[in-house]
């Protein structure tokens, strides 16, 4: 008889010549997702995959702007937006060079003020209280993590995660992330991360599940760290 080792997936990694690939796998990820379909829930529902692809492409080019690694796992079949120490995808500087007007025209100031404001307001309070404030200043922040749908369950997030927390280790830095679906916060755990807070946002007007409820229970947003 005889064996053959499995290789492990390849992970590349790369900056803005990763952000057209990056774009088409997660905007196609994270639609149906409840946070965005909270951020873009006062648009018909037939209009928010283009509306996503808008947020997105501004998004990953502002994160771009200040030094994010692109990485991903066999061939894009996973990708990540990842913000190393010390760097911030909220620099105002780069915004309008990475296309906020346009995107707060095609968006609507409701869609931006939920992205830009509500959501970083809900999550900023358990960053601080969860963070020293040197981590606070040093930290690999998990911006985006998602998998293409034909490439789930096989391992590529968990990999992907695996990697992530390597650069961590090696920097001696803890990682943060948002998880924004109860399956995503359970894979996060099962590697090893901590659950610092359920965020819950747009109460009253949204349901778990993002849509317009009047009275809606909101959706929830799981604050998470690792710590090497």
């Amino acid at each position: 008889m005889s064996s053959q080792a499995i290789a492990e997936p390849q992970i590349t990694e790369g900056d803005k010549e990763y952000v057209g690939k990056t774009h088409e796998v997660l905007t196609a990820a994270f639609m149906g997702d409840p946070v965005f379909r909270w951020l873009l829930h006062d648009h018909p529902a037939n209009r928010h995959e283009a509306k996503l692809s808008k947020l997105f492409s501004v998004l990953f080019t502002q994160a771009a702007a200040n030094s994010a690694v692109f990485a991903e796992v066999a061939g894009f079949g996973c990708c990540s937006v990842l913000m190393p120490p010390s760097r911030t995808v909220n620099n105002p500087w780069t915004m309008l060079p990475s296309g906020l007007i346009s995107a707060t025209w095609t968006l609507g100031l409701g869609s931006m003020k939920r992205t830009l404001f509500e959501f970083s307001g809900g999550v900023e309070p358990c960053l601080e209280k969860a963070l020293t404030k040197e981590e606070q200043k040093r930290h690999w922040y998990i911006f985006f993590m998602g998998t293409a749908a034909d490439r789930r369950k096989q391992g590529l997030a968990g990999r992907l995660l695996e990697h992530v927390q390597d650069r961590a280790r090696a920097d001696g830095c803890p990682v943060w992330l948002e998880a924004t679906t109860s399956y995503s916060r359970d894979l996060y755990l099962k590697h090893g991360f901590e659950l610092v807070s359920d965020i819950v946002m747009g109460a009253g007007k949204v349901g778990p599940d993002g849509e317009p409820k009047k009275g809606g229970e909101g959706i929830t947003i799981y604050a998470m760290v690792w710590r090497p």
